[in-house]
């Protein structure tokens, strides 16, 4: 039973490390875009920077897949925007409702409410009241597979 456990949290560590991109692996499994670049571009890319006139590969290597991707047109000319977003928590008193679904109930306790009628449950997951939200921090404007601007959103 421990050594299932023990192979099961290895093989989700490895998929979960997997999962995390970075310049450098980004390179590695792009070798002909890299290569394909200026030694400006280069030398931006490798600092996960990026400029205009830069090409979509090169934005993709320099700051990985976007979150989220917009289309729409200004001034005539349609575009493309790659936004990347992070997530912040925030804390909200009194945020759950009077009673929620599944047994929660405003004072931040579970069901059974005989027990904690009118206070805390100790081992309650929604004490604090934090809900977290996604945010754009950084956009990255295209119009065909050219960048004619970027962004940073604190």
């Amino acid at each position: 039973m421990k050594v299932a456990l023990r192979l099961g949290f290895v093989a989700f560590l490895g998929t979960l490390l997997a999962a995390c991109s970075s310049v450098e692996s980004r390179i590695e499994a792009n070798p002909q875009i890299y290569a394909a670049l200026s030694p400006d571009a280069k030398a931006l890319v490798q600092q996960g920077r990026i400029r205009e006139g830069m090409a979509k590969s090169a934005v993709f290597i320099a700051w990985g897949h976007p979150d989220h991707v917009r289309f729409g047109s200004r001034a005539g000319h349609y575009y493309e925007a790659w936004v990347y977003t992070t997530t912040q928590s925030q804390y909200v008193p009194g945020y759950y409702p009077t009673f929620y679904r599944f047994g929660y109930y405003r004072y931040g306790g579970y069901w059974p409410y005989w027990r904690y009628p009118y206070g805390f449950y100790p081992l309650d997951p929604f004490a604090g009241d934090f809900v977290s939200y996604e945010v754009p921090y950084k956009v990255a404007f295209f119009e065909g597979e050219r960048c004619t601007g970027w962004e940073y959103i604190r």
